[in-house]
């Protein structure tokens, strides 16, 4: 038995004659009859037979209908999955990511990735770097993203750097200046991240250099938590350009002398991505911007 014999088949039952059949499927009259014939001999009993002009299904072909029409549902439903598959509309995407970009950048890019993807099915996990990284060194997510530096081999990396600026309270006197400096900020209260994140050295020697004093009043885990401690008049303090904007609603911007780096990694747990996540870091990389430095 062919697809063809069996699509013939069904759009015969359904709509009772080779004229409307034929239509449908876009055959000849005699392609139909021709159809029917050979799938009779393939099958060994009758289907239909013919009684004053029109055709009649046999009790045999009944039977046969509902089978046919099991078989052809699910094929058509396989056809639809392969198509959504391929055009990447359907699957799942499995993201770990560290915390200050899965709280609002990512749920944002997820949102509107998932639009017009109803059948993906998305997965965010939230935790440090250090456990990004073991994910994706365990191989139990599609992508992941975690600051840098990182242990995860870097041939299978996409590094992303960035400028930092300085935040300020919108009432700070240091908000008249255009770009803020270390001598700028000599004993100005400082919320600052960890001394074993990437930036806390950076800002170390930057001050030392200047020969500022570097007040800092808080040390927190999170970019996140520096913005809100800005807003809130703990001090001042700095942040990425790109990863933090969506918590620096409440605060002033400045650039900062000399530069701060701050680095993030798109981490790929397999040689290869899958059709959907391809998109995703497609989608992913060029909201991240121009900071990209492949390596």
């Amino acid at each position: 038995m062919q697809i063809r014999q069996l699509e013939c088949f069904r759009s015969l039952m359904v709509h009772g004659t080779m004229t409307k059949a034929a239509e449908l499927l876009g055959i000849t009259q005699p392609s139909v009859s021709n159809t029917i014939a050979g799938l009779e001999s393939d099958l060994g009993f009758t289907l239909f037979i013919r009684k004053a002009g029109r055709l009649y299904p046999t009790p045999e072909a009944h039977l046969f209908f509902e089978e046919v029409s099991r078989s052809l549902a699910a094929m058509e439903s396989t056809e639809r999955a392969a198509k959504e598959i391929r055009t990447g509309k359907y699957g799942r995407l499995s993201i770990a990511a560290y915390p200050s970009i899965s709280t609002a950048l990512l749920p944002r890019l997820i949102s509107l990735f998932i639009e017009d993807r109803p059948d993906v099915h998305v997965r965010l996990v939230s935790g440090s770097s250090k456990r990004v990284s073991d994910l994706a060194a365990m191989k139990q997510c599609d992508i992941a993203i975690a600051e840098l530096p990182t242990a995860h081999p870097a041939d299978r990396l996409d590094r992303f750097a960035y400028r930092c600026d300085c935040i300020l309270p919108t009432d700070h006197p240091l908000t008249s200046l255009e770009r803020i400096t270390a001598k700028d900020l000599d004993s100005v209260p400082f919320i600052s991240l960890f001394p074993d994140h990437s930036t806390h050295h950076q800002l170390a020697s930057a001050f030392s250099r200047a020969g500022s004093v570097w007040n800092v009043v808080a040390e927190v885990d999170y970019f996140a938590s520096v913005c809100e401690l800005v807003s809130a008049g703990c001090g001042v303090g700095i942040v990425d350009s790109i990863i933090s904007t969506p918590f620096t609603e409440n605060v002033v911007r400045r650039p900062f002398d000399p530069d701060i780096v701050y680095e993030i990694g798109l981490l790929y747990p397999e040689a290869s991505s899958s059709l959907i996540a391809g998109q995703f870091i497609g989608l992913l990389k060029t909201h991240l911007g121009v900071g990209e430095l492949n390596r």
